[in-house]
């Protein structure tokens, strides 16, 4: 699997005029139900992030690329699911994925729309939201909305470790490391808060409460984002993410 990402990538970083087409067909075919399982869509794309973060590609062409692969074969999927409804659980490339979709089924009663949107941005049940979406009635106008903004935002987010990775690779290696590893941190505190706030939210509306172990771990990862801030500040790093900011915003600018 390595070297087919490594010949995809290189092939792209050869041929840059044909970048959109490329990005184009592994956002599409990485948003299909299950399909999406097989391909490295987010090794490829974050290699692509990393020629962008060289200077050899166009953040914000690649990104609509992206955005226009992913949305269209969400939509695909939706319309298999709106379309054949319970018919899909007895296809034969799908029935082995049963309990993938019971749960992608369960997240979806329990956030619809919301669903629809943080869906995005979970592994599996990326691979068939728009398939359940399509199987429990969602209605067509509502799961538009909900995959336009879902995958205008996930095509340039799915890009950036990629970018960041690449623009870092004029730092020392240490200092990559450094950086980068805090960028890592920092952002899996903001997604573990992120999905605490959704929750808590959805737990209101249903005058329910969250366990206390998840007001605890969402305490936690604001500790941690905050002790990571602290040493930016205070130590010789938060100069050079600075650098690292300003290359990064130059590129996509």
């Amino acid at each position: 699997m390595e070297a087919i990402v490594k010949d995809i990538l290189d092939w792209i970083s050869n041929h840059p005029h044909m970048a959109g087409a490329a990005v184009f067909l592994i956002a599409f075919l990485e948003s299909l139900a299950i399909v999406g399982l097989a391909v490295p869509g987010w090794l490829l794309l974050v290699g692509i992030g990393s020629l962008i973060g060289g200077g050899t590609l166009n953040f914000w062409l690649v990104a609509f690329c992206s955005f226009l692969g992913a949305a269209s074969g969400q939509l695909v999927s939706y319309w298999f699911g709106y379309h054949f409804q319970d018919k899909v659980h007895h296809w034969g490339w799908i029935r082995r994925h049963q309990k993938m979709l019971h749960t992608a089924e369960d997240f979806f009663q329990r956030h619809g729309f919301a669903g629809v949107l943080v869906g995005q941005f979970i592994g599996p049940i990326r691979a068939v939201i728009a398939l359940i979406a399509g199987v429990l009635d969602m209605p067509p106008k509502k799961f538009i909305t909900a995959i336009v903004i879902a995958t205008l935002i996930w095509a340039p987010v799915y890009l950036m470790p990629g970018v960041v990775l690449g623009a870092a690779l004029t730092f020392e290696k240490t200092e990559v490391w450094v950086l980068v590893g805090s960028l890592i941190i920092m952002a899996i505190c903001l997604w573990l808060l992120g999905r605490f706030l959704i929750d808590h939210h959805h737990a209101r509306t249903h005058h329910t409460t969250l366990p206390l172990k998840r007001h605890i771990n969402s305490l936690l990862a604001l500790g941690v984002f905050s002790a990571v801030i602290v040493f930016l500040v205070i130590s010789s790093y938060g100069s050079l993410m600075m650098q690292l900011g300003y290359k990064i915003w130059y590129l996509i600018i």
